[in-house]
C-alpha cells in the first residue's frame, strides 16, 4: 500500500525539485518524453508519499518488511534491489542508488514495462503503463497515480529552460502588446 494518499501541496516541495532532476536523467537515460517521464515519476511520487518516505509505512502483507524506496520494491524486487547493492557496495537509502537501479531494472527485468511506456502517447496512459506493467500494486489508486503524474509534468515544464524568441517573435510580440523594448 502507498505511503499516502494525495500528493502535498506547495510549489517548493521536494517532489517537485526530484521531478525536475530525475524528469531530465529519465529522458535522456531511458528515452522517454517529459508525459512518459511524468506518467513514471507520478507512479514514484504516489509510491513513496511524494519521494519523502523510503519504506512503506503500513505493509500489506502482515509480517513483511513491505516496500521500500521510491518504486516501494516489495517482496523479491527488494530482495534483488538490496542484493544488487550489496555487490556494487552502494547504500540502498541513496536517491542516486535507487535511480540507478530503477534504470536497471527497466532495461532487465522490467524490459517489457520500459517497452511499453516508450509507446505510451498521453500522460493517462503513461500512468497506467507504470502501474500495471512494473508496479503492480495491490491497490491501484489510478486516480491519485494521475495526480502525481500531473504535478510531475508540470515540474517538468516549470524547469525546462524556456524557449528562446526570434527576432520575428520579439517585433510581433512588440507591435502586438507596444512593447518597443
Amino acid at each position: 500500500m502507498p505511503a499516502t494518499t494525495g500528493p502535498a501541496r506547495g510549489p517548493s516541495d521536494a517532489f517537485a525539485a526530484g521531478c525536475r532532476s530525475l524528469g531530465l536523467r529519465l529522458m535522456r537515460d531511458l528515452g522517454l518524453t517529459d508525459l512518459q517521464a511524468a506518467g513514471l515519476l507520478g507512479n514514484l511520487g504516489h509510491e513513496s508519499g511524494g519521494f519523502l518516505r523510503l519504506q512503506e509505512v503500513a505493509p500489506v502483507v502482515a509480517g513483511s518488511r513491505g516496500g521500500w524506496g521510491l518504486a516501494q520494491w516489495t517482496g523479491p524486487r527488494r530482495v534483488s534491489m538490496e542484493a544488487w547493492c550489496r555487490a556494487h557496495g552502494l547504500d540502498p537509502a541513496s536517491l542516486e542508488v535507487q535511480y540507478r537501479y530503477l534504470c536497471v531494472e527497466l532495461r532487465t527485468t522490467e524490459a517489457v514495462a520500459l517497452t511499453a511506456l516508450r509507446q505510451a502517447p498521453t500522460l493517462e496512459a503513461a500512468t497506467e503503463t507504470v502501474c500495471r506493467l512494473f508496479e503492480r500494486p495491490g491497490v491501484i489508486a489510478l486516480a491519485s497515480r494521475l495526480d502525481w503524474a500531473r504535478r510531475a509534468l508540470a515540474a517538468l515544464r516549470d524547469g525546462a529552460p524556456p524557449p528562446s524568441e526570434s527576432r520575428a517573435g520579439r517585433v510581433r510580440r512588440a507591435r502586438n502588446t507596444g512593447d518597443r523594448s
